[in-house]
């Protein structure tokens, strides 16, 4: 029995020896193993005790793109743009050209719905500038502006102080009502002066910048007084604002000539509920200036004072804001502006009229006008429309 018990622990002991020197072998092999794997050669080998974590699949497999993204969101060929963006890094999708184009700005100014609504999903900046300040959708804006050239910009200069003016304000109110059921480029912005102001009662909407600019008028391009109610038209022809036959006849004959300069203007959503627009312009600029004019349309005020004391007054096209920036060539430019709004007010209509302008002889060089939404912080956030007139 003894005899017995010595060969069973001698066995033990051989056995547990034996496990141990395979287990010493292992570590060696392992190492082995590993650096043929390293060296790309297929090596059968035993599965190891401890799986490690097998990586992620790759996104895409396939051949590489065989054209740029640009050029991809240009032809509208959503499938290579997705390789694209399958193995590039994040953000990929606004990745630039020299000129600060993104793919966006391609797929827009090759009107790619599809592509555009793509890149949009897949995380695009609407809002991204190229060199020229222009974003991806004011690009249609400068192609259509250019073959659609012909435009008129009707200033009037009023008063709320002045008698004479409602009348020049009608027609020209008229105007702006007209053009937009015949589709025609004009655009009407009344500049209210400030000179007619005393006492304890002040036009609502003047400014002294306005008087300044019609005063320029009269310095650079016309002889004789200033006044009001006075009509220019792309800063070319002046008469009495309430004179029909010339105000048309001056309209008329701008109409017939094609802008120098293509003028888009679009507004921008903000999230803190300021009013912005993205103004750009397309051609020669030499001495020129970007100039943007907020306006709003139907207002009703009662007058307290000066000539038409007691009278409600309906004036359309008032200017409420005007920015000005030198050109140094084309380029794109934004504009805010800061009014003070009731909580929830979405009723006021509200426009903004672009404009490029010489700084020597004062003409118009091209211009173009589109509506503004009143938006609440939560509407701004919202995507952005692609609809823009």
């Amino acid at each position: 029995m003894k005899h017995l018990l010595l060969t069973t622990i001698v066995a033990v002991l051989l056995v547990g020896c034996a496990v141990e020197e395979r287990s010493a072998e292992s570590t060696p092999a392992k190492a082995e193993v590993e650096s043929q794997a390293t060296n790309a050669p297929a090596v059968t080998v035993e599965p190891p005790v401890v799986k490690a974590e097998e990586p992620p699949p790759p996104r895409y497999e396939g051949p590489a793109p065989t054209v740029s993204i640009h050029e991809a969101a240009a032809q509208g060929n959503t499938g290579i743009v997705r390789q694209h963006l399958a193995i590039r890094p994040e953000g990929y999708v606004n990745t630039r050209t020299p000129s600060d184009w993104a793919p966006l700005h391609f797929a827009y100014a090759q009107g790619r719905s599809e592509m555009i609504r793509f890149l949009l999903d897949n995380g695009a900046d609407y809002e991204a500038k190229n060199k020229l300040g222009q974003a991806p959708a004011d690009i249609p804006l400068l192609k259509r502006n250019l073959k659609d050239s012909q435009f008129a910009l009707v200033e009037l200069y009023t008063s709320e102080s002045c008698s004479s003016c409602p009348p020049a304000e009608r027609l020209t109110a008229e105007i702006r009502r007209m053009a937009l059921a015949k589709r025609l480029n004009i655009f009407c912005v009344s500049f209210h002066v400030d000179y007619f102001d005393g006492g304890s009662w002040s036009d609502g909407f003047s400014d002294g910048r306005f008087s300044a600019r019609q005063r320029a008028y009269e310095h650079k391009r016309f002889s004789g007084m200033y006044y009001t109610p006075q009509m220019i038209v792309n800063g070319k022809y002046q008469t009495l604002g309430h004179n029909r036959a010339n105000a048309f006849n001056a309209i008329n004959r701008s109409l017939k000539l094609p802008a120098k300069v293509a003028v888009s203007v679009r507004q921008v959503k903000k999230e803190d509920g300021t009013i912005a627009v993205n103004a750009c312009t397309l051609g020669e600029v030499e001495h020129a200036a970007l100039c943007v004019a907020l306006v709003e349309h139907g207002i009703k005020r009662r007058i307290t004072g000066g000539e038409n004391k007691g009278r409600v007054l309906s004036m359309d096209n008032v200017v409420l804001e005007f920015n000005c920036v030198e050109l140094a060539g084309p380029t794109g430019h934004e504009f805010t502006f800061k009014l003070k709004f009731a909580p929830g007010e979405k009723g006021r209509n509200l426009g903004a009229v672009a404009f490029v302008q010489r700084t020597d002889n004062l003409d118009v060089l091209g211009a173009q006008a589109t509506r503004i939404q009143l938006q609440s912080v939560e509407e701004s956030n919202k995507e952005p429309s692609h609809n823009f007139q």
